[in-house]
């Protein structure tokens, strides 16, 4: 057990990654992103864990986003803190 945990572990974290990755490109729900990976794995015959290591290497070699895209999300991650409902900043 002491030595499969940390292989399961790294196989949840690429599928979860890889889960996230979908969620933001296709603006869908966490069930919907798996269902999408479930969905290709199966009709590749290829592993879960596998298909989503491989989605994570090749993401990383498409071209960034545009600089628009960039310094709009910029702007989101320095603000959104403010729009947190409940929340103050002080």
């Amino acid at each position: 057990l002491d030595e499969a945990l940390p292989d399961l572990f790294e196989a949840r974290a690429l599928i979860e990654q890889a889960k996230g990755l979908l969620m933001a490109i296709y603006r869908v729900s966490p069930e919907q992103a798996f269902g999408v990976l479930r969905w290709r794995s199966q009709e590749t015959n290829t592993k879960l864990r596998s298909l989503a290591k491989q989605l994570i290497v090749e993401n990383a070699k498409l071209p960034p986003p545009s600089a628009e895209t960039q310094a709009v999300f910029d702007h989101l991650l320095l603000t959104v803190h403010e729009r947190i409902p409940g929340e103050s900043t002080t």
